[in-house]
Parts: structure tokens; C-alpha cells; sequence
């Protein structure tokens, strides 16, 4: 019984993958599983992790979330077994997409990560972007771990204001309205 349990959660986070366009947080995620009662964060991480060994999901990390996206192989197998999945589950998921759309959106809409760069400065990755584009991608080296965890922990708050300010800077100046 429980490993029919963890295969359904499976479908479903496939299911959930596969009906929007964007990545989803691990936060996301979670948080529709245990408000709804379906399973321990315990058993979805374990999940999730099952699903990324056996290559059905991906996940990118940034500084403070993992984002989950379907992989071709993950899209057939649901294909496959989309029908094992309850339709008030199916119709759940699809509720809890559609009201929270404008939050999963701005989970993408920013992302800012930074790595050491081997001569003892960081290297901070700040993205920007809209649907499936990439407005804005910017990579800068700082001297010092603290500083790049601050820039990334202001990207998301002054991420819109900065490249209002880059564009600002170098097209209007020249071309004005």
C-alpha cells in the first residue's frame, strides 16, 4: 500500500509539472501536498528525489529555492499513467495552479545564485525573467561571500527597479520618448 501511495504522489507531482509553463518551487509543491492532507514533507522530498534519479523531473537551484520542471521522459510516463490519478485530485491541482499563478510566476520572475570562483571572490548570477524569456541575465564577481549573499538577497526586491534603471540608462538616454 505505501508504495502505491508514493507512486500516486509521484503522478501527481508530474501532473502538477506538466500543467504549467514554469518551473515550480519545492515550496509550491509542498505546499499543496500537506495542505490538502496528501502526504509528510518527508515522503514528498523523498519523492522528489526518487523522480530526479530516475529522470522524470529536473531541478535547478538558485540561493534559496530548487525549481522542479518535467522532462520529456517524466511527460510520457504521465502520459501513460495519467488515468491512475483521481479526477478530484486532477481538479485540485488545477485549482490550486490557477490561484496561485500569479505567485508562481514571481517565484521565476527573479533568481539570483552565487558560486565561489577558485581565486577567493564569488561569482553572483542575477536573471530576470518574463514567460519563457530571459530579460535580463547579469553575472558579477565580488570579493566576499557575505556581499554575495546580500546582493542575492536583494535581487528580488529591487531586481524590477534595477533593470528599469539599465534600460533607462542605456536607451532612453539616447533614444527619447
Amino acid at each position: 500500500m505505501a508504495n502505491t501511495a508514493m507512486t500516486l504522489y509521484k503522478l501527481m507531482v508530474l501532473y502538477m509539472l506538466n500543467l504549467t509553463e514554469y518551473p515550480l518551487t519545492n515550496a509550491r509543491i509542498s505546499e499543496f501536498m500537506l495542505q490538502k492532507g496528501y502526504t509528510s514533507y518527508f515522503n514528498l522530498q523523498t519523492v522528489l528525489s526518487e523522480l530526479m534519479e530516475t529522470g522524470l523531473i529536473k531541478s535547478e537551484n538558485t540561493m534559496n529555492s530548487s525549481f522542479f520542471k518535467s522532462t520529456e521522459e517524466g511527460r510520457h510516463t504521465l502520459d501513460l499513467l495519467s488515468n491512475d490519478i483521481n479526477q478530484s485530485i486532477k481538479n485540485e491541482i488545477k485549482s490550486y495552479l490557477s490561484d496561485n499563478s500569479k505567485t508562481i510566476k514571481s517565484d521565476i520572475a527573479a533568481t539570483a545564485n552565487f558560486k565561489a570562483a577558485g581565486n577567493g571572490d564569488f561569482i553572483v548570477n542575477l536573471t530576470i525573467n518574463e514567460f519563457q524569456s530571459k530579460l535580463l541575465s547579469l553575472s558579477m564577481s565580488v570579493p566576499a561571500e557575505n556581499i554575495a549573499e546580500k546582493i542575492c538577497s536583494e535581487w528580488n526586491k529591487k531586481s524590477d527597479d534595477i533593470y528599469a534603471l539599465l534600460f533607462n540608462s542605456l536607451v532612453l538616454d539616447k533614444y527619447p520618448q
